[in-house]
């Protein structure tokens, strides 16, 4: 599923994003979850470094 509009998100933005993401796809009653975000590859390296 491609979204038509997409959003991008810096640093901390993308750290709330995610800590989000991961908390959804936890849940039980979860079978999938879907976004629009935009994390250039800038970003998500830093997030990985972070960790």
């Amino acid at each position: 599923m491609e979204p038509a509009t997409r959003v991008g998100l810096n640093l901390g933005d993308a750290e709330k994003f995610m800590k989000l993401i991961e908390r959804l796809e936890d849940l039980d009653d979860t079978q999938e979850v879907y976004h629009n975000a935009d994390i250039s590859d800038e970003v998500m390296a830093q997030l990985q470094y972070d960790s």
